[in-house]
């Protein structure tokens, strides 16, 4: 796991103050995990808005000249859309990172492994279940107090219930975090 630093830790590797670097995770242009940042992560975010701000408000008379050589045709082919398609696929790269952080964090885990564990306990709770009938239904039929029967089933019950809480614990996802995230 990347090691996380603090924003003026960030500020001092982009070369910007902390406070800039504080107002852009402000407008939503730096993600932070617990207020400190992924220094790779936030120099492609920090480079791609300040471009796509280059790009979209050039405010010195140098930027507009720059600006305008750049929509030109160019011989490599690159004009605007080349940069903004630039920072799309930054900015996608960046939001996958976050998933995967997440995910190796153990707060984000697969649907389809949550699915399958659960499908699975499921599966044990409905065949306990179905199997109570069957199981006390000649032992019951003596009994004539009405309390033992319902301590008899109750207890059967919490025989099944008891195996589906325990399939859920056991129902492991490959990473070694269990089917609920924990």
């Amino acid at each position: 796991m990347p090691e996380l630093i603090s924003a003026e830790a960030l500020a001092k590797q982009l070369g910007v103050s902390g406070q800039a670097v504080r107002k852009a995770h402000a407008a939503g242009r730096l993600t932070s995990f617990d207020g400190r940042f992924d220094p790779a992560v936030a120099k492609i975010q920090w480079e791609a808005n300040r471009k796509r701000r280059r790009a979209d408000v050039p405010t010195r008379p140098a930027e507009q000249a720059n600006d305008q050589q750049s929509k030109t045709a160019s011989p490599s082919g690159e004009g605007s859309d080349y940069w903004a398609n630039k920072t799309r696929r930054e900015a996608a790269e960046a939001s996958i990172a976050e998933l995967k952080l997440a995910e190796l964090a153990e707060k984000l885990v697969l649907r389809s492994e949550v699915e399958r564990v659960v499908f699975t306990a499921a599966r044990v709770l409905r065949d306990q279940l179905l199997s109570i009938p069957p199981r006390l239904g000649a032992t019951l039929a003596p009994i004539a107090d009405q309390r033992e029967i319902e301590e008899r089933i109750a207890a059967e019950l919490r025989v099944g219930l008891r195996a589906f809480a325990q399939q859920l614990r056991a129902g492991r996802l490959d990473g070694g975090v269990d089917g609920l995230g924990r």
